[in-house]
Formats: structure tokens, C-alpha cells, sequence
């Protein structure tokens, strides 16, 4: 809330952010507290509107375009008028430097981004409370900061200093608290890791089945949260507590455990699959308060389908377990049934060991064979764990084959694990994932047409041929005639015996997981039942992935065409729309409807009538740009949006191509020629439709209207559709125009005012229209622009702009410079500078004065490119210049740079200077800036004795306008040169 010690409604706040979302988030906030605000993009917007109204308190981000934050700063705090004005720096930039620069530029307050609204709006409070402090405190400090490395040396007001100190050290404090936070999330993650690390070193010690649960439970309680907990085995006579922790004695007596309670109910009826709460436990109710709370975590213990028991926990806190601690949880018991099983396993060695103490030589050397059978079974059961967990949590088939690949050498200690796809068509396999040691191996197997020719692949072909597992338990006594040769290079890297396991989905051959062992004798039954299941949970999660994209594709993809949906035509025409908002762009959607489609379907078959669909988005496809969107709607509707200019001839001319396009080429249906048309209905953003919706229910109704007037396309407005005809007669006659050499030059001439003769003439190009007469500029040029036609007038102006001042100097008439405007079709075409020079040459060794004019915004385009373009134009000694200088953007570094001799004044600065002071020192400040650079200065759009004696007065250079004379025909030149016709004296 704002104080209550002044009014904000008097309060003007100028906020200078160059995010659209930023500003109006921030104008909300501001203005919903009663501030009133104005908002402009860039510091150099905001120096303008600060210095146009002076605001009470100015807001502004640091990285902006145009002027950044400590640009802008720094110019407020040296503007005498502005610089008492409280300034708020916001940025997201934490660094020391950032800091000094705030202090430097002189800002009062220096907010670090994300900021909290309370706490933006107490410092807001606390500058305009103390803005008459502050104005009334004129005495400046100086402060030395060792910074960064660095001293810097601060001079500003007491308070600015003491404010901008104060948010520096708020945002540190902020800082601070978010680390403490981070510091605890980091002291409970490693408080769990130091729990599970213990709970694994703990069970790896452990040999028999009372150690396992007494060391698990031992380290549960270790784990974060964790109070008490109790654990059940499961044998053919039931349950019985293996261990307990921090329980009541009353819990454990008989007569307490005689009932099935929820967790073991649930255990034996398969609804225990994984780690769950249970509330309300009847095993702890009756304790009262003996006990923390009635509820605990149950965690089963099961390991190759066989049951163990089951470990329940119960936390410190009133609240259940998270679904993240219970996943945790699943992973501990996961380890205790494992531990259990390889417990179980050591038990039983024992009492093998036991029973034949007779036969000690034989029985130790079986004890060791059967530990090592255990270490083996033991990394086979960590794949298997790891592979299961994988499955659950990747989302691509890719990322299934290399975790399984690499947890395999990191868990199961194979040497060299790879898996490919098989290609029934071909019998070729392709690696798609490996680890491990390979050094060039797997390149060199035969993986082409395994099964007619195995090769060095014999192994491979056998899995594939029967679909199940085939093993070499010892690559050394490999005696198969096509690869003895590839055991020494299989043996010099570590590979003493292989299994192939096939990958099944839909009951097909899909690929294999080749794994190379680093003993012989390892894949024994037990190790090859485990492998077996392994392979079977990859061919299982393959199977799920392949239906899941299937699904997910078909959600937003046709199944006949492969071409996007109605779904996701919408969502990527809305996407298409939010960018081209303020581009001043239009977005068209085309519906097309194929002609007679339902008469093929029923004469010819659905199938021909899909074939048609398919062939028809191809054909479409290669008629359309990759950055159109096409997408197949219905049975025989196709959608197409396309992004183009304000021009109406554009999308015009797609739709010609693109009806054309199906009906010129017949396609190939069942061995038989079809030809088909169709029909098309158009509507396009903004004018028919401000989403993707609107737009496609208007272009249908387009496309009905078409139907019913047997047109081949119509637009949705029709006024549209009039628009076009017409601007496509217009182009019609504008190409006949061109061919029949209906353009002529007109030339203004450019006047020196120091000796008032003519210094120069503009070719300014007319269209004589035979039927209308000369036709302006303005009714043809951005035509001839928009269909390219201006590459062939605009050569063509310039051949005879040469062609005319060659026939004035064979007059001797001695003709000025000639100036020629370049369109920025031109100037952005590859070949331009060689199509100037071709023109020139065509001249014949005539020395022609030429200029070149071109406007500055479309200098200022491709900057670098066009200055390489206009220095060769400079060396074939063709004179530059900038028209309409003022009106743009340029930037003062690069003008210094551009190859230009002029600079024009655009008319719209010329019209108003003699009543506007804006304008007199806009034009003046170009005069000053042509002369710095040795410029010469042309004024556009000279109309009175007034505009030409002040601009004499300021020193430009040439005139042109109204004042000596408009555009005239050729003929009219050559009367001024002969008459050397001179401006009026200036009085």
C-alpha cells in the first residue's frame, strides 16, 4: 500500500521498459495504487518524454535498446532541469561492476530483478517522502569504494548515495535469505544421501536374513524423517517380525500380531505394488500416544516375482509421506529384497557347506564356483533393477537403448554391450546404441543380409533365425569355418563369452541386446533367466514407446496424408499470429475442396480415394514454401495459411499456383491416370478474423460462395475479392506498359543557391497511360515493387536517364549530374552493382555525371552488405545519396561510414521550418552533420523565396521544388539548359 502522507494521483511516474509484458505489468501495479504513469520502450523515448513533462519519479529497466538504463540515468542526473528527479534502476544483473555503474550514473535506488510489488512500492514511498529533503539538499559528497578490484570515486547527494546503499544492501539481504534456503535444501538432500550410502554399505555387510532387516532398519532410521519402523518376512506359515525399531513392546506380542492387518491384507492380494501410505493403522490406533501418529509408509519386498515381507516405516511428522519419499522409499526396500535374496542364497550355501564337510577339497571348490555364480547373479539382478527403473522413467526409444546399454557395463560388469533393429525386408541390423569396450569391433561385423550370410555374425544369425537367445559360453573353442579368425581380436579385448537376446514386439523380431562377458561359463540357467526377463521388459517398454508416439502422432497428425490435423493447424496459425501482431503483416488461410472427391471413393475405392489424399499433400507440399502451413482437415478438405505483405497480388498468385498446380499434372491412381480440380475459399488476419477459428469457418464460407458462382476461389470479403481484380488488371496493363514503352522520365531540376543556376536533375519515371493519361507515382510504383516488375523499369530508367544526358551533350548543352532513385527491390538483389555497371557500359566511353538516390531506411537494412555494394558503385565514379535523410533510423556511426556525397532533407522538415522551431533546428542540425562529413546538403519540397533565403542562411548547398519548377518532360529540360534559366534572386 502507498503512504498516506501524499497524494499519489499527483504523482506522474515515467517508466521506461522495453518488455511489452514487463511495462504492463508494472503500469498495473503503479497505476492500481493511485500513481498515474506513462510507459515508453527505450531510454531515448524516455529522455524525450521527460523533457517534454517533467514526471515526478522515473522507473527504468538497464538493458534496453536505443539508450540502456545508465544511459538514460546518467543523462537525467546531468540535464539541469531533470536531474532532481528521483531515478529506479531495475535489472536482473548482479554483478560488482553493475553496482558502480549504478552509483556512477547517479540513480537513487537500484533494484535487482525478480522484485517482490511490496517491496518496489515501499521504496517508491520512502524517495517520494524524501523528494523535498533531497531538492532542498543542493551539498554534494565524495566517496571512495573499493570495489571489484577497483576504487571508484562517487560523487552525488548525501541522501542519493545513503538510498542507493540502502537497496543494494535489501537486495543483498534477499539474497542471502533465497542461499539459506538453498542451503537447507542441500543439508536435507545430502542428510538423505549420507542415509541411503549407509543403508547400502550397511546391507552389502550384512550375510544372513536377521542381518539384512536388523541393518535395515538399523540406517532407515538414519534417513531424513524417519522415526520407527517395523519389518515382516513372509513364509508358508505367515508373517513374523524380522526386526523392529523404536516400537512399543506391546506392538510385538503375539497376540497383537494375530490378525491380518491392512498392509499384509494388501501384501497377499497383489495391491501392494509399491511404496503407499497407510492411514490409520489398527496395529497403532490402540497405542495412543505411545506411538508418533497413526499412520506409516508400507514398502513391499519382492524380488523375481517371489514375496519377502514387508518394511514399514513411520515418519517424525503428523503429515504422510510425499510421493517423492515414498519412490525413495521403494528404492530402499527394493535394495533390502535384494540384500534378502542374496542372504537367502548364503544361507543356503552354508548349509550346502554343512552337509558335506566330508568332501572339504570338492565342497570349497563348489563354494567358490557358487560365490562367484552369486557375484554374477548379483550384478545380473543391479541390470535388471536398473533397466526396470529406466523403463518407467524415459520418454524415447533411443534414450531406452543407451541407459540399458551403458547400466549393463556400469552394473552388470559386461565388457561390451550393444543393441540394434532388424530389418526383416533387408535381414540387415543396425546398431542404434552401445558401451562399453568396442575399439572398432562391432564395425567390423557383418550386419548386412545376416541370415543368407552370416559371416563373422553366425551367432547373431541363430538368435534371429529360431527368435530366442543364443549363447557362446567360450569364444576360445569357436570353431565355425567363416569367423575362427575373429576370436583373437574378440579375446585380445576382453570378450570370453557372448549371448544374443532377441527383442519381440507384436510378436516380431523388432532387434537384440548383444552382451560380451568378460568370463567363460557365464551365461548359466539362472543368469540367462534373468537376461531373458531383462530382454523381455526392453521388448515390453519398445512396444509401449511405439504406441505412445503412435498415439501421440495421431493426436495431432492425419493418418492418410501425414499432414497435420485440424488440432494442430489451429494451434500453429494462432502461434503464427501472436508474431506477426505488430508486424503489420497478413496471415491468409486457404480452404481447398477437391471436386467430385466423393464420386472417385465410390466409383473407385476408398483406397484409391486415400491414394489421391496422399499423392494431392505431396503435390501440395512441393507447391508451397516450408514456411507456409499446410494441413489435410477432412475427407477431401485441405487448410493452407500463408504469411504475406499488405499486397493483394500475392496470395493471389499462390492460389493460381496452387489450383493450377492439381489440375496441370493427372495422378496415378491404380495404374490409371485421374485428373481433378478443385476450389478454394480465402479469408485472412486481421481484417476477417482475429483467430484461427474465425478465420477457417469465414474461408468456408468463401469456399461455398465459390461453389455456388462456379468460381474457381473467392475471398471471404468481397470487396477483397474486387480489390484484387483490380490490382491484377492494373498489373496486366503496367507489363503491357513496360513492353510497349509507355514510361517516360520526367526531371526536376536541383538548383545551387550560391549561383542560383541548375546543379542537377531527378529522373522522376511516369506512366502515360493511353486510356488515363499520365499516370503519378504513387498509383503504380509500389506495384511495380510488389511484382518485381521494378527490376526491368527500374533498368530501364536508368538506361534512359543516361541515354537523355547523352543526347543533351551531343546538344551541348552541358547537362548537370542526373540523379536515378534505386527502389529497394533493386539494391537488395545480388547482381545489382553489375546490372549499374552493364548500364554503363553501355554509355560508350561517354563521361555521364550519375547519381544514385537512395532512401535511408533502406540503407540502414542490411547495413555491411550495402556499404561493400555502394563502395564499388563510388569507384566506377556514380556519386551516392541519402534521400529522405531524417526519416529513419540511422545510426551516426554507421552514416560516418556509408560511401554517400548527399544527404537530402526530406520535405516533410522543410514544409513547416520557417513556423516551426522543431523543424529549423532539425534541419539545421542535418546541415551542420552533412558538413562535418563533407556532405553536400539538398533541400526537398522548396516552395516559397522564405524556405530558400533560410536555408541559404544556414549553408545548404542545392534546393528542389515547386520553387524553380516541378517535374517536366525532356523537352522541357533542354529549354532551361539552352535558356540557362536561373532561380529568382533571393531578397
Amino acid at each position: 500500500m502507498t503512504s498516506k502522507k501524499f497524494n499519489t494521483s499527483n504523482v506522474e511516474i515515467l517508466l521506461a521498459e522495453d518488455s511489452p509484458t514487463q511495462a504492463e505489468k508494472l503500469r498495473y501495479l503503479l497505476e492500481e495504487h493511485g500513481y498515474r504513469v506513462m510507459a515508453v520502450p527505450n531510454g531515448k523515448e524516455a529522455l524525450a518524454a521527460a523533457r517534454r513533462q517533467k514526471p515526478t519519479l522515473i522507473i527504468s529497466d538497464v538493458m534496453m535498446p536505443e539508450m540502456d538504463g545508465f544511459m538514460l540515468c546518467g543523462e537525467i542526473k546531468r540535464d539541469e532541469q531533470l536531474k532532481d528527479i528521483p531515478m529506479i534502476l531495475l535489472t536482473s544483473l548482479s554483478d560488482i561492476r553493475d553496482i558502480m555503474k549504478g552509483l556512477e550514473c547517479g540513480a537513487d535506488n537500484f533494484i535487482r530483478k525478480p522484485y517482490e510489488d511490496q517491496y518496489l512500492l515501499a521504496r517508491i514511498d520512502y524517495l517520494l517522502i524524501n523528494h523535498e529533503l533531497r531538492k532542498n539538499q543542493k551539498m554534494q559528497m565524495g566517496m571512495e569504494i573499493y570495489l571489484g578490484g577497483q576504487k571508484h570515486f562517487i560523487t552525488a547527494e548525501r541522501q542519493q548515495i545513503v538510498d542507493l546503499l540502502i537497496s543494494i544492501y535489501e537486495d543483498a539481504v534477499h539474497i542471502n535469505k533465497e542461499l539459506h534456503e538453498r542451503q537447507l535444501e542441500l543439508a536435507h538432500s545430502n542428510h538423505l544421501l549420507t542415509g541411503l550410502y549407509r543403508i547400502a554399505e550397511g546391507l552389502n555387510q550384512a550375510v544372513s536374513q536377521h542381518e539384512v532387516c536388523e541393518k535395515a532398519l538399523e540406517y532407515a532410521m538414519e534417513l531424513p524423517g524417519i522415526e520407527a519402523g517395523w519389518l515382516y518376512l513372509c513364509d508358508e506359515n505367515g508373517f513374523r517380525v524380522a526386526a523392529a525399531r523404536n516400537i512399543p513392546a506391546s506392538l510385538l506380542v503375539a497376540e497383537t500380531m494375530e490378525d491380518v492387518c491392512e498392509c499384509q491384507r494388501l501384501f497377499l492380494t497383489e495391491g501392494l505394488g509399491h511404496a503407499i501410505n497407510i492411514v490409520q493403522c489398527t496395529r497403532l490406533i490402540p497405542l495412543g500416544n505411545d506411538t508418533p501418529s497413526f499412520h506409516h509408509a508400507s514398502v513391499p519386498l519382492r524380488i523375481n516375482n517371489q514375496s519377502r515381507g514387508i518394511m514399514n516405516l513411520i515418519g517424525m511428522k503428523q503429515d504422510l509421506f510425499t510421493d517423492n519419499e515414498l519412490e525413495t522409499l521403494y528404492g530402499v526396500g527394493h535394495q533390502v529384497s535384494i540384500a534378502l535374496e542374496r542372504a537367502r542364497l548364503h544361507e543356503h550355501m552354508e548349509q550346502l557347506v554343512e552337509e558335506r564337510t566330508t568332501a572339504l577339497t570338492a565342497e570349497i571348490s563348489r563354494r567358490k564356483e557358487y560365490e562367484a555364480g552369486i557375484v554374477r547373479l548379483n550384478r545380473i539382478y543391479s541390470v535388471l533393477s536398473g533397466i526396470n527403473t529406466t523403463i518407467v522413467r524415459v520418454r524415447g526409444r533411443q534414450e531406452l537403448f543407451d541407459k540399458a546399454c551403458r547400466i549393463a557395463v556400469d552394473h552388470g560388469q559386461f565388457v561390451f554391450t550393444w543393441i540394434g533393429i532388424f530389418h526383416a525386408d533387408t535381414q540387415n541390423i543396425t546398431p542404434m546404441a552401445k558401451a562399453g569396450r568396442d575399439d572398432g569391433y562391432l564395425s567390423q561385423i557383418n550386419l548386412a543380409n545376416v541370415i543368407d550370410s552370416p559371416g563373422n555374425s553366425w551367432l547373431i544369425a541363430e538368435a534371429i533365425k529360431w527368435v530366442k537367445p543364443a549363447i557362446c559360453n567360450d569364444l576360445t573353442l569357436i570353431t565355425h569355418e567363416n569367423t575362427r579368425a575373429w576370436h583373437a581380436p574378440a579375446l585380445d579385448r576382453g570378450y570370453h563369452s557372448k549371448v544374443v537376446l532377441p527383442l519381440i514386439v507384436d510378436s516380431h523380431l523388432a532387434g537384440i541386446f548383444v552382451l560380451y562377458a568378460p568370463e567363460t561359463g557365464f551365461f548359466d540357467e539362472e543368469e540367462m533367466t534373468l537376461l531373458t526377463e531383462m530382454a523381455g521388459d526392453i521388448s515390453f517398454a519398445m512396444d509401449h514407446l511405439k504406441k505412445e508416439e503412435r498415439i501421440n502422432y495421431l493426436a495431432f497428425f492425419d493418418a492418410v496424408t501425414d499432414l497435420p490435423n485440424r488440432a494442430l493447424f489451429v494451434d500453429r496459425v494462432d502461434q503464427r499470429i501472436s508474431t506477426i501482431h505488430h508486424d503489420h503483416e497478413i496471415l491468409s488461410v486457404i480452404i481447398l475442396d477437391l471436386e467430385r472427391f466423393s464420386s472417385i471413393n465410390e466409383s473407385l475405392g476408398h483406397q484409391a480415394g486415400d491414394s489421391l489424399l496422399r499423392q494431392l499433400g505431396k503435390r501440395l507440399k512441393q507447391l508451397l514454401y516450408e514456411t507456409d502451413i499446410l494441413a489435410h482437415l477432412s475427407a477431401d478438405y485441405f487448410a493452407i495459411a500463408i504469411k504475406h505483405g499488405e499486397d493483394s497480388t500475392g496470395i493471389a498468385h499462390v492460389l493460381e499456383k496452387v489450383l493450377f498446380g492439381i489440375q496441370d499434372q493427372p495422378f496415378l491412381i491404380g495404374g490409371q491416370e485421374l485428373r481433378v480440380s478443385a476450389r478454394a475459399g480465402t479469408s485472412s488476419y486481421p481484417a476477417d478474423g482475429q483467430n484461427t477459428d474465425t478465420l477457417l469457418r469465414n474461408a468456408e464460407t468463401a469456399l461455398k460462395k465459390a461453389k455456388l458462382s462456379y468460381d474457381k476461389h473467392l475471398f471471404y470479403a468481397p470487396e477483397f475479392n474486387a480489390r484484387v481484380t483490380e490490382k491484377l488488371k492494373l498489373e496486366t496493363k503496367l507489363r503491357r506498359a513496360i513492353e510497349e514503352e509507355q514510361l517516360v522520365l520526367h526531371y526536376q531540376p536541383k538548383i545551387d543557391l550560391e549561383s542560383g543556376q541548375i546543379s542537377g536533375l531527378e529522373a522522376l519515371m511516369r506512366w502515360k497511360d493511353p486510356d488515363n493519361g499520365l499516370v503519378p507515382p504513387l498509383s503504380f510504383i509500389p506495384l511495380l515493387e510488389e511484382t518485381r516488375m521494378i527490376l526491368e523499369a527500374g533498368r530501364w530508367a536508368l538506361d534512359k536517364a543516361i541515354s537523355d544526358s547523352k543526347r543533351w551533350q551531343a546538344m551541348g548543352l552541358n547537362p548537370p549530374k542526373v540523379a536515378v532513385n534505386v527502389s529497394p527491390i533493386q539494391l537488395r538483389q545480388k547482381d545489382f552493382v553489375s546490372m549499374v555497371a552493364s548500364v554503363i557500359n553501355g554509355a560508350k566511353n561517354v563521361t555521364i555525371g550519375l547519381e544514385l538516390e537512395i532512401t535511408e531506411s533502406v540503407i540502414m537494412q542490411d547495413i555491411e552488405a550495402n556499404i561493400q555494394k555502394l563502395r564499388i558503385i563510388r569507384d566506377m565514379d556514380i556519386e551516392v545519396a541519402i534521400d529522405d535523410f531524417g526519416t529513419g533510423y540511422s545510426s551516426l556511426s554507421y552514416i560516418a561510414k556509408l560511401p554517400v556525397n548527399v544527404l537530402k532533407i526530406d520535405r516533410a522538415f522543410i514544409i513547416n521550418m520557417t513556423s516551426n522551431p522543431d523543424d529549423l533546428n532539425i534541419v539545421s542540425a542535418i546541415i551542420s552533420l552533412a558538413h562535418s562529413l563533407n556532405l553536400r546538403v539538398i533541400a526537398e519540397g522548396v516552395e516559397t523565396n522564405e524556405q530558400a533565403q533560410l536555408l541559404r542562411e544556414l549553408k545548404c548547398n542545392e534546393i528542389q521544388g515547386y520553387l524553380f519548377s516541378p517535374g517536366v518532360p525532356a523537352e522541357k529540360v533542354e529549354e532551361f539548359l539552352r535558356q540557362k534559366k536561373l532561380l529568382p534572386k533571393l531578397i
